[in-house]
């Protein structure tokens, strides 16, 4: 008789039995798969883009002082738009709208000032498409000037060279903020990688300290700047002006 009650209990309670193990069964398998979609997606968020653009910049902006100087002792002043070379560095990380650059600049024109940039950036995609984008954002960073007084001098730079031996140099540097908007267009894609053309357009506000007098060395080639602690009444000022730029661009995708 018990053996025939136990038989009845196994034989209504075993489907429970068998569904509560399948439910267990599932949830684990829903788990599991949860785990999963998880870990992939983390994999993909750590996955980011690489874009390299190298580009022709024309400046606006002009220091009429230095520029005054340069023409009174028979120097090259710069040019009214002066031309340079950009390049820039960004990485764009994975479904972010957010690019951020590192990028370096100098002016090639025929001129008597070497000058240069170098910024970091941080730009917001606002539009985009399959192989057009549109972003805006801001660089900060530092400006670079040096002039190689090996032509005429001011008597009293004459005496200093005389005193150092040495070819003297003026040298400034200051504080530089561009806001800018550029337009990438790929037109050339693969899985991987992407080739195209950009152009930008930004205003510089570039924040110059005073000309420093000084000398690199006897034959005036780029070495450690050697300070002359006397005023240089070399006059300047900031200098504000639009940027516009454009070249090519090159956009690697990482995984």
């Amino acid at each position: 008789m018990n053996c025939w009650h136990s038989s009845l209990v196994i034989f209504f309670f075993s489907p429970a039995i068998l569904f509560s193990q399948a439910g267990n069964d599932s949830s684990l398998l829903s788990n599991k798969q949860a785990l999963h979609n998880a870990s992939h997606i983390h994999q993909r968020d750590s996955s980011f883009s690489v874009i390299f653009d190298a580009s022709t910049i024309f400046y606006t902006a002009k220091d009429s002082r230095i520029n005054n100087f340069l023409d009174k002792y028979g120097y090259n002043s710069p040019q009214n738009v002066p031309m340079g070379i950009r390049l820039e560095l960004a990485v764009v990380p994975f479904q972010s709208k957010m690019m951020y650059s590192i990028n370096a600049a100098t002016v090639i024109s025929r001129q008597s000032i070497v000058t240069g940039d170098f910024s970091l950036g941080a730009y917001r995609r606002f539009f985009e498409n399959k192989n057009f984008w549109v972003v805006a954002g801001l660089a900060l960073g530092v400006h670079y000037d040096r002039i190689v007084l090996n032509g005429n001098l001011p008597p009293s730079f004459d005496s200093l060279a005389n005193l150092y031996g040495a070819t003297l140099s003026l040298h400034r540097a200051g504080f530089i903020a561009e806001p800018s908007t550029k337009v990438y267009w790929y037109p050339l894609q693969w899985e991987k990688f992407q080739l195209g053309m950009f152009a930008g357009v930004g205003y510089d506000f570039d924040f110059n300290s005073q000309w420093k007098v000084g000398y690199y060395n006897k034959s005036g080639t780029y070495t450690t700047f050697h300070r002359i602690h006397q005023s240089s009444n070399v006059k300047t000022h900031h200098e504000f002006g639009w940027a516009f730029t454009a070249g090519l661009t090159a956009c690697i995708k990482f995984k």
